[in-house]
């Protein structure tokens, strides 16, 4: 027992612990196996270390942090009412991603690792836009997807790609954080990932987020004095480039066309079955709009509302497609007001320049396309935005207020 401590004292558990993470947020995009993997070393890492769990009691004072524990509070208290206490376990269980948050913020409070945590993004995003353009063009599918998919899927893709391309354009703002040498390739990477975005990655959630985050990059880096007709002009800009792209206009005529008229398909389609679902989530909020059903409690509420329907109508989902209204249903009205809250505290966060716009515009652009998604409790996007936000917007030592 005395060999195994003297191992572990001389292993830095801090360096171990960031390094972990950086391998987390690889394996998020590239494999959910190896993702797992990762998080059930981290667990015990973390509880094993007096070093780590010093600093997690450290993070109880920042204000993302403490309302994540308010938040998981209110899963575990809509445990007890849950309609379906069979299946509560194991709903509850998909919100451990959460834990990644308090992790990160206890490590990442070093604006080297900050930038270590940006770049390790930014080169694993390029190879899968380099792999995205081999498969498009030589039609060789990567691990089963589609032509031109090399991440997840093409909503995801789309998002991570939109992504890349945001912390590019704030890296190019604040030249202190390019590593010498590298300047040449934010030029480069940035605009084969934008051609690809736009031409050959078919994912709305993609568009919207790229959207968003345009407006969020111009509006923190101009002047006041210019700051509304520069977001206007970026928005147009984005607009034009979607409808002008025969991909992106096909697919997002496409989807207000199903969104538009859902009552008159005879099949299911990806956005019509949206509204059909928001519909039906409506009425079983109508039932138990305080608390809602408890967590894990939509799918048999939902088996509920829509018995006696048939065809593509009458199928039974697990969710709605709507992070906000299946947060309602599950949880309630005071269930909502806690998650906004903790939307709200990531604002709260003691964190200056670059990494303030950089986490905060990552957060805007999920809370956009969580109106068609659920994309804070979805396994990848819901594990990288906790890990994502957790990091950038930590408390770094030495700043004591929002820059």
């Amino acid at each position: 027992m005395r060999k195994f401590d003297g191992f572990k004292s001389r292993i830095d558990m801090l360096c171990v612990a960031r390094n972990m993470l950086l391998v987390e947020m690889v394996a998020i995009l590239v494999s959910t196996s190896l993702a797992v993997g990762v998080e059930l070393l981290l667990y015990p890492l973390f509880l094993g270390s007096g070093v780590l769990r010093g600093r997690l009691k450290g993070t109880l004072s920042q204000p993302m942090v403490r309302m994540t524990l308010v938040w998981a509070g209110m899963l575990l208290l809509a445990v007890l009412y849950s309609v379906t206490p069979s299946v509560t376990l194991y709903s509850l269980g998909g919100w451990r991603k959460l834990l990644l948050l308090p992790m990160a913020a206890a490590v990442f409070d070093d604006e080297i690792w900050k930038r270590r945590l940006i770049w390790t993004l930014l080169l694993t995003v390029t190879l899968g836009v380099a792999l995205s353009y081999f498969s498009w063009f030589s039609g060789v599918a990567i691990r089963k997807f589609p032509p031109g998919i090399a991440i997840a899927n093409h909503a995801t893709q789309g998002m991570m790609f939109a992504v890349s391309l945001f912390v590019m354009a704030i890296l190019a703002r604040y030249t202190k954080t390019i590593p010498a040498g590298l300047g040449w390739f934010l030029g480069s990477a940035g605009l084969t990932t934008i051609i690809n975005l736009i031409y050959i990655t078919p994912g709305r959630s993609g568009y919207l987020a790229l959207l968003v985050l345009a407006v969020v990059a111009v509006f923190f880096l101009t002047p006041n004095r210019v700051r509304f007709v520069a977001v206007l002009a970026t928005t147009l800009l984005v607009g034009a480039l979607l409808f002008f792209s025969p991909v992106a206009s096909q697919r997002i005529i496409q989807g207000v066309s199903e969104i538009t008229n859902y009552q008159k398909s005879a099949e299911l389609t990806s956005m019509g079955v949206r509204r059909h679902m928001w519909n039906n989530t409506l009425k079983m909020i109508g039932k138990r709009p305080l608390l809602g059903l408890g967590t894990g409690g939509f799918s048999e509420g939902y088996r509920q509302q829509v018995a006696g329907l048939t065809g593509w109508q009458g199928q039974p989902v697990d969710d709605c497609h709507n992070q906000y209204l299946r947060i309602v249903a599950e949880q309630g009205l005071v269930g909502l007001l806690v998650f906004l809250g903790l939307l709200w505290s990531f604002f709260l966060q003691p964190v200056g320049m670059p990494y303030r716009v950089i986490g905060l515009g990552v957060l805007l652009a999920w809370c956009a396309t969580s109106m068609f998604s659920a994309h804070f409790s979805t396994f990848l996007e819901g594990r990288f935005v906790y890990l994502w936000c957790g990091a950038l917007l930590a408390r770094v030592d030495g700043t004591s207020s929002p820059v």
